[in-house]
C-alpha cells in the first residue's frame, strides 16, 4: 500500500497559490494555513494569507499576518502598501500612511502606493496632499484609471468641476466598459448621454462577465435617459433594479448593517443606559458648543452646514466622524448591556473627538456635526453636551427618499431597497416624535422648503436658535472656495440658494405607494 506523499511548504503554497487565482478561496484558505504548519515561517504563505484575508474583508485576522511578514522581510514594498491597506480598513489612517510612505521609500516609482496614499488622504480631508499622491501615481502609470477617476473626485469636492471632468474623461478612456467612472462624468456633464452611448451601456450589462456594481451603474445611467424622456415610470424601474445589483454587490457586508440599524439599534435603550443618578457629575470638564445637524439623507443638512460655517467660526466636520454613532455600536457589539456612568460615557465621546483633531481639553471649540444617524442619540447628546444644539432638518419624505434613490449613496446599506428606507424613515419620525415630547425645545425643526423659500428670514432664526449673530455672508456660503463637501450635494453647494427641487417627487407618487401607505408620515 502506498503512504501518501507528505508535499513541502513551497507545494502546499503552490496549490493554494492555483485555487486562489480561481477564486476557490476557502480551499486556498486551509492550503495556506496546511503550508504554515509545515513551516511557520513560510513568508510566501504568510503574505498570501493575509492578502485572502483582507480580500474577505476580515481585516482584524489580516493585520497580524501581514505585520510578521514585514518583520520576516522589511524591505519587501509590496508587503508595507498591502498592510496599509489593511490598516486603512481599520480606520487607523495615520498607521496606514506609515506604511505607504514606507513602501514608497523602498520603490519610489511604486504607483499602486501612491494611489493608496491618496485615498487615504482624501479620507482624512488633506486633499491638496491627496492630489499631488493620485498626479504622482499617474506620472508613473499614465493609464491608472482609478487613480484619474479619484483624482476627479477630489477636485469635484473642491469645486473644481471642468478639471473633474477632465480626469473623469481620463478615466473613461483607460477604462471605457467600467460605467461608475462614466456615471460620476455624466453628474457634471449630461450632454455624454447620447443614443449611442445608451445602446453602448446596454451591451456592457449584458456581457456575461459585467458585475453586479457594474450593472448597477449600468441602470443608473439608463434611468437617466428615462428621466429626459419623462418615462418616469420606466426610469424609476431602472433605479430599483440599479439598487437592487448594487445592494448584491455588498450583500455580506450591507445584510449586518441593515439588520444592526433597523433591528438592532432603535433597540438600544435597552442595552445602553445612562446612569443619571450621580449628582457630582462634573458636566463642564469640556468648554464645547457643537452644532448637531440630523435628519434622513437629502434634506438639505449640507446647504444648513455651510450656512452655519459661513456666518460664524464654527468649524464643519461633515458627517465622516459618526463619533457618537460608533462609541455606542462598539458597546453594542462588546454587548455591554450595563448602566453607563454618564461622565465615563463622556469621556469616551470626548476623547474620539480629541483623537479626530476636533476637541481640545479646557478650550471652547465650536464644530458642525451633521452625521445624519445622531437622531438616535438626542438624549445622550444632551446628558454629554449640555450646550449642544440640535437642528432636525426636515424635508418632504417623499422628495428625499427620491433624491435618495436617484443619487447611489453608496455606503448607507439600506438605501439600497425601498422596503428598508420606509423602515429607516419611520423609525426616524417616530424617535423625533418621541424626542420632542421628552426634550421640548431642544431640537430645532428646519422645514427645507420653507427654508429655500424664505432664506433670509429662515436663516435669521436658524442663527438666532444657535445664539450666532446674523450675517449676509451666511447666504453666501457658494461663493467660498474652502468649504468643501464630500456628499452627493457638492455640486449644489457651488450654487446659491434655489426651489427647483419642492415638489420633484410628484411624478413618482404613485410607484411609491405600494411601500408607504402603511405609514401614517407618507401622505
Amino acid at each position: 500500500m502506498n503512504k501518501k506523499k507528505i508535499l513541502t511548504a513551497e507545494e502546499t503554497f503552490a496549490l493554494a497559490v492555483q485555487n486562489h487565482k480561481k477564486n476557490n478561496l476557502q480551499i486556498a484558505e486551509n492550503l495556506y494555513k496546511e503550508a504554515l504548519k509545515t513551516n511557520p515561517n513560510h513568508f510566501e504563505s504568510i503574505y498570501y494569507l493575509g492578502t485572502l484575508l483582507a480580500q474577505t474583508k476580515r481585516f482584524d485576522l489580516a493585520k497580524p499576518l501581514l505585520l510578521k511578514a514585514i518583520q520576516l522581510q522589511p524591505n519587501s514594498a509590496k508587503v508595507h502598501n498591502n498592510f496599509g491597506n489593511v490598516l486603512k480598513e481599520l480606520r487607523e489612517h495615520q498607521k496606514a500612511i506609515s506604511s505607504y510612505k514606507k513602501a514608497i521609500t523602498i520603490q519610489p516609482n511604486y504607483a499602486d502606493a501612491h494611489y493608496n496614499l491618496g485615498i487615504v488622504l482624501r479620507e482624512l480631508g488633506e486633499h491638496q496632499k491627496a492630489i499631488s499622491s493620485f498626479e504622482k501615481a499617474i506620472q508613473i502609470q499614465p493609464n491608472y484609471a482609478k487613480a484619474h477617476y479619484n483624482l476627479g473626485m477630489v477636485l469635484q469636492e473642491l469645486g473644481e468641476h471642468q478639471k473633474a471632468m477632465s480626469f473623469y474623461q481620463m478615466a473613461v478612456k483607460y477604462q471605457p466598459e467600467n460605467l461608475a467612472y462614466l456615471y460620476h462624468l455624466s453628474k457634471l456633464d449630461e450632454k455624454i448621454l447620447h443614443s449611442n452611448l445608451k445602446n453602448k451601456i446596454y451591451e456592457i450589462i449584458e456581457k456575461n462577465n459585467s458585475t453586479k456594481k457594474n450593472i448597477a451603474y449600468g441602470n443608473f445611467l439608463l434611468s437617466r435617459y428615462e428621466l429626459k424622456a419623462k418615462k418616469y415610470k420606466n426610469e424609476f424601474d431602472h433605479l430599483l433594479k440599479g439598487h437592487q445589483y448594487y445592494f448584491e454587490s455588498e450583500k455580506k457586508k450591507f445584510k449586518k448593517r441593515v439588520e444592526y440599524l433597523l433591528n438592532v439599534l432603535p433597540k438600544r435603550k435597552e442595552l445602553i443606559n445612562l446612569n443619571r443618578h450621580n449628582k457630582n457629575i462634573k458636566k463642564d470638564n469640556y468648554v464645547i458648543k457643537p452644532i448637531f445637524i440630523i435628519g434622513v439623507p437629502r434634506c438639505g443638512s449640507t446647504l444648513i452646514e455651510k450656512i452655519i460655517a459661513s456666518g460664524s467660526q464654527y468649524i464643519p466636520i461633515g458627517e465622516e466622524t459618526v463619533i457618537i454613532h460608533t462609541v455606542v455600536e462598539n458597546l453594542i457589539n462588546l454587548k455591554q448591556s450595563l448602566n453607563l456612568d454618564i461622565e465615563n460615557f463622556q469621556t469616551k465621546i470626548v476623547e474620539t473627538y480629541k483623537q479626530k483633531g476636533l476637541v481640545q481639553e479646557k478650550s471652547n471649540y465650536m464644530f458642525t456635526d451633521k452625521s445624519l444617524e445622531n437622531f438616535f442619540y438626542i438624549d445622550i447628546i444632551k446628558e454629554i453636551f449640555p450646550q449642544a444644539k440640535v437642528i432636525n432638518c426636515r424635508r418632504n419624505a417623499l422628495s428625499s427618499i427620491m433624491s435618495t434613490l436617484k443619487n447611489n449613496l453608496i455606503f448607507l446599506a439600506w438605501t439600497h431597497n425601498l422596503e428598508h428606507i420606509f423602515k429607516y424613515y419611520d423609525i426616524y419620525y417616530q424617535m423625533i416624535k418621541n424626542f420632542e415630547k421628552t426634550l421640548p425645545n431642544f431640537i430645532y425643526d428646519l422645514q427645507y422648503e420653507k427654508f429655500v423659500s424664505d432664506p433670509e428670514n429662515e436663516a435669521k432664526k436658524l442663527m438666532k436658535f444657535c445664539g450666532l449673530p446674523w450675517d449676509i455672508k451666511c447666504l453666501e456660503f457658494y461663493k467660498r472656495r474652502d468649504l468643501i463637501s464630500k456628499t452627493t450635494s457638492n455640486v449644489q453647494i457651488r450654487k446659491a440658494i434655489y426651489k427647483d427641487s419642492i415638489n420633484k417627487y410628484l411624478p413618482y407618487k404613485q410607484f411609491l405607494s405600494k411601500y408607504g401607505n402603511k405609514y401614517s408620515w407618507f401622505n
